[in-house]
């Protein structure tokens, strides 16, 4: 690795913007600060991304590393890589993943989290995902130990699922969405619920009433006051020819865990398509993170590197009067030549798992353009 590019790529840039959200008492300062890229000439979309002990953990994903890059195949990956603090370097585990896996959804088990039973392992809980033939139901924790990645299986969900969103709250864990197999035709309209902080048995999969509206894929969750929200995502409908096209949705609910009711919520300005997931929460908002509009999706074959890549507003979502205001943009500098160089850049990304490191949340690689997959990490700072 050329080290002159790895410390131009490790000096810390920080971009501040305010966020105006138009309501008094909910301005909030944000920076993004960049941490070292990984170590992977491509980067990953849709891996498993989590905290096990101090260590940062990105686990699978999926890339298109052979060019020309409009010709080849995606490929799946089951490497682990592991960043032990925010200024150090990245390393590859010897350890791997039991398969090439991507497209699934993840969360910390913390020691700080006195909530999870006591037999429960701490790391990084891998819930489904897939690979090109098939969507899987496993679920298993990573725990990084002295003699590499510890996995340990949790109960597997009701059915295969990839392309979901969920949250962790309270050590009870939350499945909205997704697709049961690469060749569904329809997205699941599933709401699941594992309770890890349960001591006297065997935690199992429940099955709750799920959202009043369209299924769907790709969509974002996330939790504030007590509540779960479902924001956007993508349902497929069926084209007269038999092809599945993406019907891009910016509607929301939410969950009130009291009650166990859904409500709708103020529509979302726009899409935003399998945004890096959960939403994160502040004091008083969710703030959703790029997220795919749609409005080049069916142009991607003829802009193909010259697509412009995914919306840099953040989107902010406050409960308390059901409305949505754009906050600060999340970084963006396409570069000289994006083309030629589609890593020289700073892209919005999406298809992403969105985790917390010491204290704060942080976005690891993801998908900036089709085809194109981020090696960058940030960390947000309020």
């Amino acid at each position: 690795m050329n080290h002159s590019n790895q410390n131009s790529q490790r000096i810390a840039f920080v971009l501040h913007a305010l966020i105006c959200l138009c309501v008094p008492g909910l301005a909030t300062a944000q920076t993004f600060h960049e941490l070292p890229p990984i170590a992977d000439a491509e980067g990953f979309a849709a891996p498993y991304v989590g905290v096990s002990g101090s260590s940062l953990i990105v686990a699978g994903g999926a890339n298109f590393p052979d060019k020309p890059r409009w010709q080849t195949g995606k490929v799946w990956y089951d490497s682990i890589f592991i960043l032990d603090t925010p200024n150090g370097e990245w390393r590859k585990s010897k350890s791997k993943l039991p398969r090439p896996l991507a497209y699934g959804l993840s969360f910390n088990l913390s020691k700080s989290d006195r909530s999870l039973a006591l037999s429960i392992p701490h790391g990084v809980l891998c819930i489904g995902g897939g690979d090109s033939k098939e969507h899987i139901a496993d679920c298993f924790i990573l725990t990084l130990t002295k003699n590499g990645m510890r996995i340990s299986k949790l109960p597997s969900l009701p059915a295969p699922l990839a392309n979901t969103t969920g949250i962790l709250h309270e050590g009870v864990v939350y499945v909205l969405g997704g697709l049961h197999s690469p060749t569904s035709d329809r997205p699941a309209q599933i709401f699941w619920k594992l309770d890890l902080t349960n001591t006297s048995n065997e935690c199992q999969w429940e099955e709750l009433s799920p959202w009043p509206g369209n299924p769907r894929m790709l969509a974002v969750a996330g939790v504030i006051n007590n509540t779960i929200c479902l924001f956007s995502g993508t349902d497929l409908v069926k084209n007269q020819d038999g092809s599945m096209s993406r019907k891009y949705l910016k509607d929301g609910f939410a969950y009130d865990l009291q009650t166990k009711q859904w409500r709708k919520t103020a529509t979302l300005p726009r899409p935003a398509v399998a945004a890096p997931t959960p939403a994160i929460t502040t004091n008083n908002a969710l703030l959703v993170v790029s997220g795919d509009h749609g409005e080049f999706a069916s142009q991607t074959e003829l802009l193909k590197d010259k697509h412009p890549g995914f919306p840099a507003g953040v989107l902010a979502y406050n409960p308390q009067t059901d409305s949505w205001s754009k906050a600060n943009d999340f970084p963006k500098d396409v570069g000289e030549d994006p083309a030629g160089n589609p890593h020289g850049g700073i892209w919005p990304p999406v298809v992403t798992n969105i985790t917390h490191w010491h204290g704060q949340p942080v976005i690891v690689c993801g998908e900036v353009r089709p085809r194109v997959r981020s090696r960058r990490a940030f960390m947000v700072k309020f």
